[in-house]
């Protein structure tokens, strides 16, 4: 017979896998962006443990929740297990010195508490290890409310989450929309803070357009062909774009590369379309009057790194062909 505390304990570690999981994409970004030094959003699920669950319980759902999004941590190829793990360590002694402060307070205080006690504790612990490592760039981002916003109102939400599953366990799932919408905004400030998207021409930045060409490396179950731009004057993007427009699917994505290039990473059906594609591009250059030489690299599975190389590479040749050198 599965009980109250059993039931709890189900919802909130099949929920906390199943959204690390369905936002994987958006956290990679999310912390690529950031370089990995911001909170993760996970105490929703591991404070409405706190609020309902007796402590080995509390323990297993932030073991789970942690594992479950860990891979999201695999941020350019770079991983930090030990952060990751003294983070963890932290998340249990944030839930159990709340839960002592609950369990002794009652009335209105105590959902004030909650959040107070679990941001304190965490908050304190983590931004002792940065001053002992001396990441001073990382505690000024600690001493900006602002910085804790999306953290509290994940927190908030746990207490919500907790307070629908009380009523009824099935209740626990109305919190996911509302969840998503705070990573995103937290995304949509991160990108703002990080000047990692161009809204006036549509280019990512190099970080940031790194990290999702990763991700369509990995997904990809055809050929790539990556496009690499060089105008002969700086300034010329957005003449660029207008030349190629026409040759570019929503899903192709859009960066800078360098000082002044533009990079395009394009899915392809065959590896002849890359060299098609960057062809149908030069003409359209041309016909613009946009004076760049571009490289193009086609493949059916490689590193970023690889890819990036040869179409330089390809690019180099085509100036050197041509008569024109330039050193980068």
């Amino acid at each position: 017979m599965i009980g109250p505390d059993d039931a709890s304990f189900l919802l909130l570690a099949s929920t906390s896998v199943a959204y690390s999981v369905s936002i994987r994409r958006l956290e990679r970004l999310r912390r690529a962006l950031a370089n990995g030094k911001m909170p993760n959003l996970l105490s929703v699920w591991t404070i409405a443990a706190t609020l309902l669950l007796p402590p080995p319980l509390i323990v297993s759902v932030v073991a789970i929740a942690y594992v479950a999004e860990w891979p999201s941590r695999k941020i350019v190829g770079r991983r930090q297990p030990l952060r990751y793990l003294f983070s963890c360590a932290t998340a249990v002694a944030a839930c159990l010195a709340t839960m002592v402060v609950v369990d002794a307070v009652d009335g209105p205080a105590e959902i004030f508490l909650a959040v107070l006690t679990f941001s304190t504790v965490n908050i304190t612990m983590i931004a002792t290890v940065m001053a002992v490592a001396g990441d001073r760039r990382v505690l000024r981002k600690f001493a900006n409310p602002k910085a804790h916003l999306a953290e509290v109102a994940t927190q908030c939400l746990g207490i919500a989450l907790a307070e629908l599953i009380g009523w009824h366990v099935a209740l626990g799932f109305l919190v996911l929309p509302a969840v998503l919408l705070v990573h995103r905004w937290s995304l949509r400030e991160t990108v703002k803070v990080e000047q990692a998207f161009d809204e006036e021409t549509g280019l990512w930045s190099e970080t940031a357009w790194r990290v999702q060409a990763h991700q369509k490396l990995h997904d990809a179950r055809g050929h790539v062909a990556l496009i690499i731009i060089d105008p002969e004057e700086s300034g010329a993007e957005q003449r660029i774009l207008q030349a190629i427009g026409s040759g570019l699917a929503p899903s192709d994505l859009l960066g800078r590369y360098g000082t002044r290039q533009i990079v395009v990473l394009i899915l392809v059906g065959r590896p002849e379309a890359g060299p098609f594609l960057s062809t149908g591009f030069r003409a359209d250059l041309a016909r613009a009057g946009v004076q760049a030489a571009l490289g193009c690299a086609t493949t059916a599975d490689s590193e970023l790194e690889g890819l990036l190389i040869e179409a330089m590479s390809d690019l180099m040749a085509r100036r050197a062909a041509a008569g024109v050198h330039r050193s980068w």
